[in-house]
């Protein structure tokens, strides 16, 4: 019965300590210790008093025993022991040399082994606040026949005074009575309780307890009274207890789940579900040591075509779908998502896990936009067939209006320029439906080099300056460095720079000035394309970049196109690991602001992109890039 109790209380109390046998030489004196068990708060006391990391019985039990030797002469701890066995407690305080912290050591004697409690004026687990513990033990009638630590909280702050006493001596009686109640309780079922009680000091502000109480029982199994020991807390611990309770309910339910759960605190896994052995077919004990290991089986992959490292910060709300690749070979895609559990205080006390195998859902996806894709590439063949031949027809009817008079001429070839810009404007069209499908569906070409992006964007902008001129607009290129090798797909950033200021061209103003901003700075590319047109209002700002979406306003009227433009541009700055986002006033322009990060392949390799003097993009190329 009494080793029960004693278990009980220490492996649901947040004290420190040890379970030991007292060894015994050949003449049956008491000479050292041997470790039978120790908890997780004595390793934090024990690497605070020792500075030792490692953590081992054997380790302890040399520690303790060199100790032993130190700190009793001849004889004294055979008496030390003999005299706990006889009274079943005994105290020992001593003052650690090392770092000069004050230890305090409750024995408890239970018939064939000793619990040692350790307790320390520094709190290991909560900042810098001090850990204090109450000790006391009483009769059946509940009054105080013995009394350790610290009590100058209640009525009469000397222990002397408190002997003899009961609570109701020493507290206010609305405080005490579920206290009372619950040592009736742990004499009634001769058990072991542990609950959590508030009480009021002098000056009014509340201290919050853990209290553990239990029966005393002497030789004849009788009851004589009840010990027990209380641990002031703070609120940061009352969230944390109530964090362990909803961690309890937390287990309870995931353990039956597909999909694996994880707790963990900022080095180890201190949960692990068990679908963790079906998703990674493997087991979860390396992530009770180093969580660490979670990283490599999405490092094994790489995740794009130049190898980037991508580590996970657990201490943000994070989420998304990668693929990993177990120790055993298999690959597999899985979603995840992790966010951290904050106190009161915002400060980080768990990390929470979810991890899902989607591997079969993510075939049926791919399945499904191989599909999407092939219908799309039907439908633009279908398309363009009779568009080249009415392209083709437009060539040949302009090759024989020779045949007319200059005068009659003109007025065909009038028509005929619209029916051709109209037919581009068609091919377009479907380009840009075919692209942003593909990119949808994860089939778009991305090939990055590295090259010098500030003549790239310079050679793209002298190309284009005779159209801005055709249209009475200035087209102005400024950057703050002459040259910059950074990694990046020419031909998607030359849609992507071409589909911007076409927009620019379409919705400025007359005679108004079109900047485009290259800058370099820390790890970042950022370019800017302003104009001083209409603008975008407000409301809209969000929303341009979505498919098909397209901004009503009486201005954009015979402007408007059909909104796969910008939901295509950002698509391809996002393969760049990139964003883009506008800054717009209604009547006063629109700047659209690409930003990439600044990057280079691993091969180091860079490529000379040679200048095309005979580059010149027309109206056709420009006007009707389908924004």
């Amino acid at each position: 019965m009494k080793k029960d109790i004693y278990r009980s209380i220490i492996r649901n109390s947040k004290i420190a300590y040890l379970i030991i046998n007292c060894k015994m030489n050949d003449h049956n004196k008491y000479i050292g210790i041997e470790v039978l068990e120790q908890n997780k708060e004595f390793e934090k006391i024990f690497k605070l008093l020792t500075e030792n990391n490692v953590f081992e019985k054997e380790v302890t039990e040399l520690i303790v025993n060199n100790w032993i030797k130190n700190m009793f002469k001849t004889n004294e701890f055979d008496q030390l022991v003999r005299d706990i066995i006889k009274n079943d407690h005994r105290k020992i305080e001593y003052t650690v040399e090392l770092n000069n912290k004050n230890v305090i050591m409750d024995i408890y004697y239970l018939e064939d082994y000793f619990i040692v409690v350790y307790s320390i004026n520094y709190n290991m687990s909560y900042d810098e606040e001090d850990l204090i513990i109450y000790n006391w033990s009483k009769d059946l009638n509940g009054v105080y026949i013995d009394i350790g630590g610290s009590c100058n909280n209640t009525k009469s702050n000397n222990e002397n005074t408190i002997m003899g006493k009961r609570d109701l001596d020493l507290w206010e009686a609305s405080e005490i009575r579920k206290f009372r109640q619950q040592e009736n309780n742990v004499i009634s079922n001769r058990n072991v309780k542990t609950f959590y009680q508030t009480l009021r000091k002098e000056d009014g502000n509340k201290i919050y307890l853990e209290s553990t109480i239990w029966p005393i029982i002497d030789n004849n199994d009788s009851i004589i009274g009840t010990r027990g020991f209380s641990i002031e807390i703070n609120d940061k611990l009352v969230f944390e207890k109530s964090l362990e309770q909803n961690e309890e309910n937390f287990r309870e339910i995931t353990k039956y789940s597909d999909s694996v759960f994880i707790i963990r605190d900022k080095e180890r896994a201190t949960y692990v579900s068990p679908a963790f052995r079906n998703v990674f077919e493997d087991s979860p004990e390396d992530l009770y040591k180093d969580f660490n290991k979670l990283d490599k089986y999405f490092k094994r992959v790489e995740w794009n075509d130049y190898n980037i490292d991508y580590e996970f910060d657990f201490d943000q709300c994070n989420e998304g779908t990668r693929k990993v690749k177990l120790d055993n070979g298999k690959e597999k895609w899985i979603w995840y998502k992790f966010l951290p559990i904050k106190d009161s205080k915002g400060n980080i006390s768990k990390r929470v896990g979810i991890l899902t195998d989607v591997t079969e859902k993510k075939k049926i996806e791919e399945e499904k936009n191989q599909l999407k894709l092939d219908f799309f590439a039907n439908l633009s063949h279908e398309l363009r067939t009779p568009i080249n031949l009415i392209s083709s027809t437009i060539q040949l009817i302009k090759l024989n209006l020779t045949k007319l008079s200059p005068q009659d001429a003109n007025k065909f070839y009038k028509y005929m320029d619209i029916m051709e810009m109209n037919s581009l404007r068609l091919v377009r069209l479907i380009n840009n439906l075919l692209d942003s499908t593909r990119v949808e569906a994860g089939f778009i070409s991305f090939n990055p080099i590295n090259a010098d992006i500030v003549g790239f964007i310079e050679d793209i902008c002298e190309s284009i300056v005779e159209f801005t001129e055709f249209n009475s607009m200035h087209l102005i290129f400024d950057t703050n460095v002459e040259e910059e090798v950074v990694l990046f797909d020419p031909d998607i950033i030359e849609r992507t720079m071409l589909n911007l200021l076409s927009n620019a061209v379409k919705f400025n103003k007359k005679n108004g000035n079109i900047y485009v901003n290259l800058y370099i700075k820390d790890d970042k590319v950022k370019i800017s394309v302003k104009d001083e047109g209409i603008g975008i209002p407000k409301e809209k700002a969000n929303c341009i970049f979505e498919r098909f979406e397209q901004v009503e306003s009486k201005n954009r009227v015979e402007k408007q196109g059909s909104g796969i433009g910008l939901y295509l541009v950002k698509s391809l700055v996002n393969l760049h690991g990139g964003s883009i986002k506008v800054n717009s006033k209604v009547n006063q322009g629109s700047e659209f602001m690409v930003v990439i990060p600044k990057q280079l392949l691993n091969s180091g390799e860079e490529f000379i992109l040679q200048k095309n003097e005979e580059v010149r993009y027309s109206r056709a190329n420009i006007e009707f890039s389908d924004i």
